[in-house]
């Protein structure tokens, strides 16, 4: 590790893959999700194809749950003994789960652990992730913990979060969404485009019919991020590749994307998306951040 080595850790929730994390050096602490009341560790027991398949069959609705304070404060004590100088840790929304105040509970079971930042990403699933990527990205050029801790939170609110569920049931059931939009939504086909920028859960336009949704998406991302903005992006679904396939096309055109993630989300995510959701996830760069990506990006 370098004199100044920064530790990125962050949750399953992130829906960052395996390969994806151990390529770029970034620790990930599961929830947890139960199918049929079998627990599973999200993205290490059970990935997103494994999920869709138990889902298909299960009687009851899947029930997640936050990590314990002990697993991210096992995770800091191990990467100090690695030798990080600093840890920073980026995680799922705290208006929609208790990780991050887990998170905040396990870096202080461990003091010894040195200096440990936990970020709030006010998102979840890939947008969490791409905070993610620019903090791993700046990690590996050698950035001290305190310039990227404030770079992560100033890039919060450059986020644009976007998705669209198949059905509002799962969504309704856990607890995201109210009984109105959820009546909205089973009206005439109407699916409705939900952000997630804020950190929780709103509705901002509907559309009818899902050959739709793809424009729809891409619109209201061109209403908060202009076409040919430089940004970072990432595209993931719950068991629907086509369209999310037709989303990453679309943003490659109407934008100058720095880096792209792409896939398929995990069972924690799934469970409150429900089966063939899509998102589209933006995070605008002005012309200095986008030069300090790039250079980051090519150390």
């Amino acid at each position: 590790m370098s004199a100044v080595a920064v530790a990125v850790v962050t949750d399953s929730a992130s829906d960052l893959p395996a390969a994806w994390r151990a390529e770029q050096g970034v620790a990930m602490v599961p929830l947890t999700v139960w199918v049929d009341g079998r627990e599973y560790r999200d993205q290490v027991d059970l990935d997103g194809a494994g999920f869709l398949r138990l889902l298909a069959d299960s009687r009851e609705l899947p029930r997640t749950a936050a990590p314990a304070p002990g697993a991210f404060a096992e995770a800091y004590r191990r990467l100090k003994e690695q030798g990080a100088d600093g840890i920073l840790s980026i995680h799922l929304s705290g208006a929609l789960s208790a990780t991050v105040r887990a998170a905040e509970a396990g870096r202080d079971l461990v003091p010894e652990a040195g200096p440990v930042a936990v970020v709030d990403g006010r998102s979840a699933s890939l947008g969490t992730g791409l905070l993610v990527w620019w903090a791993a990205a700046g990690a590996r050029a050698g950035r001290p913990l305190a310039a990227l801790t404030a770079e992560v939170e100033a890039l919060r609110r450059q986020m644009t979060a976007l998705f669209v569920p198949r059905t509002l049931e799962y969504l309704a059931r856990g607890g995201r969404i109210g009984h109105a939009a959820r009546l909205v939504g089973g009206m005439l086909d109407m699916k409705p485009v939900l952000d997630l920028s804020e950190g929780s859960v709103r509705p901002v336009r509907k559309v009818r019919g899902w050959r739709q949704v793809p424009a729809a998406l891409l619109a209201e991302a061109a209403a908060r991020v202009p076409p040919g903005s430089a940004v970072l992006a990432a595209v993931g679904h719950v068991g629907d590749g086509g369209t999310a396939g037709l989303l990453a096309e679309g943003i490659r055109q109407r934008y100058q994307v720095l880096g792209l993630l792409a896939g398929e989300v995990g069972p924690v995510i799934g469970t409150h998306a429900g089966p063939g959701a899509v998102g589209c996830f933006l995070l605008a760069l002005d012309a200095g951040q986008a030069a300090v990506w790039e250079e980051a990006a090519g150390a």
